[in-house]
């Protein structure tokens, strides 16, 4: 993952890593992924739907590598956060998921949305009709709709679903695990 971040990466991190996987390696060597047709990230890729994955510094394994390269990753990081920011650009009017993601995601998605409502109001658009959809598997009754809840509920120490409910849009939370969320949504869509 490192050699193929630190190659090129102003293609972004999701972008290499969906490469490094469909193509079973790079820089000629050969990588073996026998579940590829499963992954995400190669699918991506072989169809050029970009996806951003944006690290926390110091949390993943490939950090103590020899090869780990901080301004490669950073720099990949960087380009996909802007995908990211600009696909929420196009957000007016659709649905945001979060699937399991109780710390990354609102707080990337809080920034990028922030940027997004700047560009839309300097070009004279709008982005304040969209959902957001979270799901996880932490126990909480609260409609969000009322607003937040008293610090005596459990369900105020949500940080996540407070953080997507202050981004406004129509957000919505269903505790259930990732699994099962992903076979229902698919099926739904199919």
């Amino acid at each position: 993952m490192n050699g193929a971040i630190n190659d090129y990466p102003f293609d972004g991190y999701g972008t290499r890593i969906g490469k490094l996987i469909s193509k079973e390696g790079l820089r000629g060597e050969r990588i073996s992924h026998p579940y590829k047709e499963f992954s995400i990230l190669a699918k991506a890729y072989q169809l050029n739907i970009p996806v951003s994955i944006c690290p926390q510094i110091g949390s993943d394994i490939i950090y103590t590598h020899p090869e780990c390269d901080g301004m490669s990753i950073g720099q990949a990081a960087y380009i996909d956060f802007l995908k990211f920011a600009n696909t929420i650009s196009n957000l007016e009017g659709g649905t945001y998921i979060s699937i399991g993601s109780a710390i990354t995601s609102p707080m990337i998605f809080e920034k990028a949305l922030s940027m997004a409502k700047n560009v839309a109001k300097q070009e004279n658009r709008t982005l304040e009709n969209y959902n957001i959809i979270v799901n996880d598997i932490q126990e909480g009754e609260w409609d969000w709709k009322k607003g937040e809840p008293e610090k005596s509920n459990p369900a105020y120490y949500l940080r996540f679903m407070k953080t997507f409910s202050r981004a406004g849009g129509n957000s919505q939370y269903i505790c259930m695990d990732n699994r099962k969320f992903l076979h229902n949504l698919y099926h739904l869509l199919k």
